[in-house]
């Protein structure tokens, strides 16, 4: 396994590690509070990053992890104008709402149960994307907007 592939995936445990220390931090009632009208509560974000690590692990099971959208050429559009703003700043553009594969509902689990969940689906995840990467796949596609060029 080489240096970067080791690296990427301490990476990977030390921000989940991070965000489940805060999200562990918060008394009950902050897991349902929102910030701002139309915003996610703490336990809704979780709930999300449960639902894209198990979106991911069906796509690396070979199945559909989330739906492609639109027409071809509105997919390009989307990767070609929004891929990299999400990805190279770490920003999600205002109004855009999680595709339904990935939208939390509206009222979260209790923590402990989404907590474990997510600790679970994570430790799935880098085995299964470390299962994939060594035999030559692990590739994603930009969610709703199908495979990369």
């Amino acid at each position: 396994m080489d240096t970067e592939w080791q690296v990427r995936c301490e990476e990977h445990r030390h921000e989940i590690s991070r965000f489940l220390a805060d999200v562990e931090r918060l008394d009950e009632s902050a897991w349902l509070q929102t910030s701002a009208p139309g915003k996610w509560c703490p336990g809704q974000i979780a709930e999300h990053l449960v639902l894209g690590y198990e979106a991911l692990l069906r796509e690396l099971a070979g199945g559909v992890g989330i739906r492609a959208r639109g027409t071809w050429w509105q997919r390009l559009l989307i990767r070609w104008r929004y891929l990299s703003l999400m990805l190279e700043e770490r920003h999600i553009p205002s109004g855009v709402r999680a595709v339904r594969e990935v939208r939390p509902p509206d009222t979260p689990r209790p923590r402990p149960t989404v907590v474990t969940a997510l600790r679970e689906a994570t430790a799935r995840f880098e085995e299964e994307l470390t299962r994939a990467r060594e035999k030559g796949g692990g590739h994603r596609q930009l969610p709703g907007a199908g495979a990369p060029a």
